[in-house]
Parts: structure tokens; sequence; C-alpha cells
């Protein structure tokens, strides 16, 4: 792992990016707003892994967890700092910074980000919930990225057995101020089970090119962030 860094060339892991006073701040403001908000649960039960979280999107971080935009911002400041060319948040402000709040039993499938690059921002340790990474693993066909083509050459990369002999992996661990910052649209990735007593949770913010958009935004957007049912069956892709 990496402390200092001067390019994004597959992953880069910070330590004490956010000092741990602060993440202690930032997780009382996510208590007290999830005592006065009902959060969506969102669970999907595709895959190796269930998806099965809840969320508070960017909208709601900017009506009502103004510190977390604090944080969001000096992410912002670096990832243009280290990013070879232009790189923007994602003009969609509901997925462009989110806190992702797994609970115990909670994990997140494999995928593939929509975005070039995503940021995580753990502000707790629990025992399980790392993040599962092979960097640079992917036979892309962008800019056709969405396509049924591109979905079955995902999928075979994702084979558990495919990923043990060709893939190399990145086990991310939360820990208060570790700074994870990857190609999320070439880094297949996963949250391994969280274990314990204690909800994992931590910021996640995405970036691209500036006024980027993406054919599955508004089913990947339903999907992920809305408890209602679906019947896409698997939103990164076009059906």
């Amino acid at each position: 792992m990496s402390s200092e860094a001067t390019t994004i060339d597959s992953y880069v892991v910070m330590e004490n990016f956010v000092k741990t006073a602060l993440c202690a701040e930032l997780l009382a403001g996510v208590t007290d707003y999830r005592c006065r908000h009902t959060l969506p649960i969102i669970e999907r039960h595709e895959g190796e892994l269930p998806l099965k979280y809840s969320v508070i999107d960017g909208e709601r971080i900017a009506a009502g967890l103004r510190d977390v935009l604090n944080v969001y911002e000096r992410v912002t400041r670096l990832i243009k700092e280290l990013w070879r060319g232009e790189i923007e948040p994602l003009a969609d402000r509901k997925v462009a910074c989110n806190i992702n709040i797994t609970q115990p039993g909670g994990s997140y499938r494999y995928h593939y980000d929509r975005n070039a690059v995503t940021a995580i921002l753990y502000l707790n340790e629990t025992r399980g919930g790392e993040t599962e990474c092979y960097p640079n693993y992917r036979l892309s066909l962008a800019p056709v990225a969405h396509t049924n083509l591109q979905q079955k050459l995902d999928r075979v990369l994702q084979n558990r057995f495919v990923r043990f002999v060709a893939a190399t992996q990145l086990v991310v661990r939360p820990r208060p101020g570790r700074l994870l910052i990857m190609k999320g649209n070439r880094c297949l990735h996963s949250v391994r089970p969280v274990l314990g007593s204690m909800d994992r949770i931590n910021i996640v913010m995405s970036y691209d090119r500036p006024h980027a958009r993406f054919e599955v935004d508004d089913q990947l957007n339903r999907y992920l962030y809305s408890a209602a049912e679906t019947h896409v069956g698997d939103p990164n892709y076009l059906a």
C-alpha cells in the first residue's frame, strides 16, 4: 500500500487521509442523520455475492451532511492532481458522492463501475467488509462498454476459477481515514460480507471525463439507490 502517489495507474491506497477524530465526527453526523431519516435498504440477490446495503445519496448529503461535502471537495482536488487528463465529479449529484452503510451480514457483489475513477474513504473499522479488488482486470470494449458482448466477457473474468488463475487480488480492509482510489471501470471489485455487530460505513465518490453520460444511468440508479423492485437482469449493461 502506498501513502504517496503521483498518478492513478490502477489504484492508490492512502493511509490517514482523514484524521481519526474527523472520521468520528463524520460518523456521529451519519448516526444523527439515520435517527432523523428513513434510509432505503437495497437488496439484490443475483450473483456470487448478494447486494445488501443502505445509502445516503448525494442529494441527501447536500441537504443535510455538509461536513461530508468538505471531505468530498478535498478528495476531488487530489483526484485532479493525480489523474492524467481532465476529470470531474459525475454531473449526477445523486451518484457523485454517497455514503454507503453495509450492515452485519451485508455484502456487495462483484462489478465494474460505470465511471473511470472511484474513491472510497473508510470511516470505521469492521470485521469483514473488505473491498476485494482485481486492478486493471477487464477486456474493455470501450466506448461500447455496456453491450451484451461486454457483459459476456465480464462474466468470464468474474468466474472464481478464472480470477484465481488470471488476476492479481488486492484486499483493502476498512480502517478510519484510509482512502482507496481505483480505476472503477477497469477494476473488478466487491465487498466481502460484514462480520460482527458493527455497520461498515464509507464515503464513495465517483469521477469521469467532463460532462460524462452513460446509457445505463437511469436503470442503474433505480437499481442502486431505490428499494423498489426492478426487472433488469444486470443494470450495468443494456438489455
